[in-house]
């Protein structure tokens, strides 16, 4: 990915690197551990769950709002190319909701919201906190186009990929936020999923891009954290069956779910201790293989990761134990995922279907919920 290059701070304009991952420089261990917790895991989420996880766990040292999907990034896309946002629109309500406790608590929040418009997303967030009497560092990390370097390039202009073209970049341009700023909040366009929460640690823990035990151990966490509350039972319940029978009160009161990672890699899950829910070996294995084509290579921007001994080992209600990743064969990917939106003329429609057994009882059971 040559082409690619990455602009740290919009009014730095010398913060500019291609997408090629160089190894830290002397990288200081911050922490023995840090604490990182989801506070969305889709577009669409809800701020109130992620205000409730920073109350109940005042551990957390960093909340990642994963708010993007393809679906998600071509229709801010559209919308920006009409003359709209091309940042998520919620994110005023989210920070709203969000900066005053985070500021308080010390938490950094790192948030894809900024989608095809990070700059903007920076500036509406500035704009928030200033309505709420909040000083606040808000850092970007996002990818611009080659073509757009010239004698008159400015990073505050010019910054999106020709043709709306995103990249799905590794957790590096996180890191090197955090290195240079310490901000309070980082807003970034397409980076995936997992290196959203693996950035904080290679940052806190003091690793390097070499050590791909570590990566793959952090980048388990990240997986596992990445969609919220399907960690937590917000797709376990089976009305019928014993073993995922949940009552409706559990399902309304579901924690989202961080993760304590230390410096040597384990990591451990968990959930606010006392809140509704289950999180055990079950709903991690089943978090685990989501979206996992081969899970002997199950690819990342930052490290090829092979998920076949993975085990899931419970402490107790609320932690479970995580052990097991590594990098697989191939370890580091030759090349980078792209999403490139294309106007075909197709109009897609989606639904859920329930099979098998006491499937009425499944269905009826989501249709009260939603």
């Amino acid at each position: 990915m040559q082409e690619e290059v990455v602009v740290m701070e919009p009014q730095d304009e010398e913060e500019i690197h291609n997408s090629l991952i160089k190894l830290r420089s002397n990288p200081q261990r911050r922490r023995d551990k840090v604490y990182v917790g989801c506070g969305a895991g889709f577009g669409g989420d809800r701020p109130l769950a992620a205000l409730k996880l920073l109350q109940r766990v005042q551990e957390l040292n960093y909340l990642v709002l994963e708010c993007l999907a393809e679906r998600t990034l071509v229709d801010r896309y559209q919308i920006m190319m009409s003359g709209g946002d091309g940042y998520d629109s919620q994110i005023s309500s989210w920070m709203s909701m969000l900066l005053p406790l985070a500021l308080e608590r010390g938490t950094c929040i790192i948030t894809n919201m900024g989608a095809m418009d990070p700059l903007g997303a920076q500036r509406k967030v500035l704009e928030i906190a200033d309505s709420l009497g909040l000083n606040v560092s808000v850092a970007v990390a996002h990818e611009v186009s080659v073509t757009n370097i010239g004698s008159g390039f400015s990073p505050a202009k010019s910054y999106f990929m020709d043709g709306g073209i995103s990249t799905y970049l590794g957790a590096a341009p996180i890191v090197r936020c955090l290195e240079k700023y310490q901000p309070n909040v980082i807003i970034t366009s397409r980076i995936a999923d997992a290196a959203l929460f693996l950035a904080p640690m290679v940052y806190e823990l003091g690793w390097n891009w070499d050590e791909l035990e570590h990566l793959a151990q952090g980048s388990l966490a990240g997986h596992l954290l990445e969609c919220g509350c399907q960690l937590t039972g917000g797709y376990f319940m089976h009305p019928g069956d014993q073993y995922r029978d949940m009552s409706f009160l559990q399902l309304l009161d579901l924690s989202l779910p961080f993760a304590e990672i230390c410096f040597d890699g384990q990591v451990c899950v968990a959930k606010a201790e006392g809140s509704g829910g289950v999180l055990n070996l079950s709903t991690c294995a089943e978090q685990l293989l989501y979206e996992v084509g081969d899970p002997a290579a199950y690819v990342t921007p930052d490290v090829v990761i092979n998920f076949q001994d993975v085990s899931f080992s419970p402490l107790s209600s609320s932690r479970v134990l995580c052990l097991g990743a590594k990098p697989s064969t191939v370890s580091v990917p030759d090349q980078l995922l792209q999403l490139v939106p294309l106007d075909c003329g197709w109009k897609g429609w989606g639904e859920i279907s329930y099979g098998g057994y006491e499937c009425v009882k499944r269905a009826k059971a989501a249709e009260y919920l939603s």
